[in-house]
């Protein structure tokens, strides 16, 4: 078969000239621009945008902005109900939302060669409620391979992500970290593996970190990001414990990883894994569900703050930690994945259970999310025993049989940004947008509202877009469409430089976006 050739038309020599003196008009403009002190408008395109993104408002008067909890389900969803799953089952998972169904891939510990190796297992459910670990056949386990597992090796589940760059025979990538099987194997290194279907997956090959100082005992990610263009990956480095980034091109290669998250007071309280998600629904959206882990000691171990010595077994041996030696869930939030922004003032995101539940003492969160109708859906998994207590050999494991749980939270609704009874106003920095009405992403109270003004880059009002013409908004709206004097329709706005200004009582704002009418008519 002949190789096809697709044909390119070449301009004429005129229009390049014109072109290129077009480019350099605007090159010219935008350092005079620049030169004078002026702002380059934000670009919104036809993409939400989250509130809690920084560079979206240059003024903010009686608004504050705050981290929203999610709704802790308190479920039991899956346990370590298989012989080679033991009670350690999650710790390290990574879900997909695919076609409706739900995919996770989940670390297990009982050991497929001897009693502290890793392997990964796979369970699916249609609702992500009832849940099935089925048969695949892949993996042999203790002389049959009637199991879940699809990759048997010593090894710790990082990130499944789906690859656009890959061919369909690679599509799905699943990072991990590589332990020895034996005296004398490589040492541990992160990997990416392979696969047409997420279940068949290929050997690892090579380390794609291959200088760098960082730890492979808890969950590392990759993805390939969209707004950047490129791999990104976060691990968790030294000292104590904190997390690092590298990004790359090329997924079998990062540079040696930067610190993007450290602990205010790592002695006392360290990250203990990054947990970071891409906000697919948003541009510039990154959140970070890190599990905080507190162990107030000094450098050398020893307790502070009258904080007591927990003593325990491990495997004959004792040994000892600072009391609470818990973890619970905190979330930061990035619009580049790079700077990153601690929300809830200390308090977590999602926090223990009540004393004596199965998610009293530790929390480990899961890589990814689900949306489901008007909610978000985060798997994590729980423990009723401390990090030093996962260690004591002399107790029954049926007493400490890890869970993987989940929380709710409404779409988008990570972080508001809130205006109480007496009022407040936020002004966005000048950008321009490419769709024809404005949604909002907003609650508000029964006696609560919200008006929203357009203006010229210079902070005037937009005759017919005034605060005065806006259709005031009332109620709780997911995908609420701006009006003015009942006039929604903005595509003889479009392109121009603009600033948006909300005033807002009562009320709470998540997003907003430039959208477009075909767009909320296939929804």
């Amino acid at each position: 078969m002949p190789a096809i050739v697709q044909a390119v038309p070449v301009a004429p020599r005129s229009l390049w000239l014109r072109r290129g003196v077009a480019i350099v008009v605007l090159a010219v403009g935008l350092v005079a621009a620049t030169l004078r002190g002026e702002e380059r408008p934000l670009d919104l395109g036809v993409a939400k945008h989250l509130t809690w993104n920084n560079r979206l408002f240059e003024q903010v008067d009686g608004v504050t902005f705050e981290m929203q909890r999610p709704h802790v389900s308190g479920e039991r969803l899956l346990t370590g109900d298989r012989p080679w799953e033991s009670w350690q089952l999650g710790g390290m998972s990574s879900l997909l939302h695919e076609n409706g169904k739900f995919r996770l891939w989940y670390g297990v510990s009982h050991g497929i060669r001897n009693g502290e190796e890793y392997a990964v297992a796979y369970a699916e459910s249609d609702d992500g409620l009832h849940w099935t670990k089925p048969e695949l056949g892949l993996v042999e386990y203790e002389g049959s391979r009637k199991n879940n597992l699809v990759v048997g090796y010593s090894s710790v589940v990082g990130q499944v992500f789906v690859d656009p760059n890959s061919p369909e025979a690679q599509r799905y990538r699943m990072l991990v970290a590589i332990y020895p099987h034996q005296p004398g194997d490589p040492p541990r290194y992160l990997t990416l593996l392979s696969s047409p279907d997420g279940l068949r997956w290929t050997a690892p090959e090579k380390n794609v970190v291959r200088e760098g100082e960082f730890a492979l005992d808890t969950q590392s990610q990759a993805f390939w990001d969209r707004d950047r263009e490129a791999y990104v990956l976060f691990t968790r480095m030294g000292p104590w414990r904190q997390v690092g980034r590298s990004e790359s091109r090329d997924p079998f290669r990062f540079p040696p990883p930067q610190h993007v998250l450290r602990p205010e007071m790592p002695v006392r309280a360290d990250f203990y894994q990054a947990g970071v998600t891409k906000y697919e629904e948003a541009r510039e959206a990154y959140f970070a569900l890190v599990p905080v882990f507190f162990h107030p000691g000094d450098e050398r171990g020893q307790p502070t703050d009258g904080h007591p010595l927990l003593k325990f077994r491990y495997f004959g041996n004792e040994v000892s930690a600072v009391a609470p030696d818990t973890l619970d869930l905190h979330l930061f939030t990035s619009h580049d994945s790079i700077a990153w922004q601690r929300r809830g003032d200390h308090e977590p995101f999602i926090g223990l259970g009540p004393d004596g539940r199965f998610d009293s003492r530790s929390l480990y969160p899961g890589v990814g999310y689900a949306t489901v109708g008007d909610e978000l859906w985060f798997y994590y998994s729980a423990y009723n025993c401390t990090h030093i207590e996962s260690l004591d050999g002399d107790r029954p494991f049926e007493k400490y049989l890890g869970t993987i749980t989940r929380a709710t939270l409404r779409r988008d609704g990570f972080v508001a940004a809130r205006a109480g009874h007496a009022g407040g106003e936020l002004r966005t920095h000048p950008l321009t947008f490419t769709g024809d009405q404005l949604e909002l992403n907003i609650d508000c109270s029964a006696g609560g509202f919200a008006n929203v003004e357009l203006q010229t880059a210079d902070g005037e009002p937009l005759p017919g877009y005034s605060l005065a013409d806006s259709d005031r908004i009332y109620h709780n709206n997911l995908r609420k469409i701006v009006s003015w004097k009942g006039r929604s329709d903005l595509s003889s706005v479009a392109g121009q430089v603009v600033r948006l200004k909300f005033q807002l009582r009562d009320s709470k704002l998540y997003a907003l976006q430039f959208g477009r009418k075909a767009q909320d008519a296939s929804r």
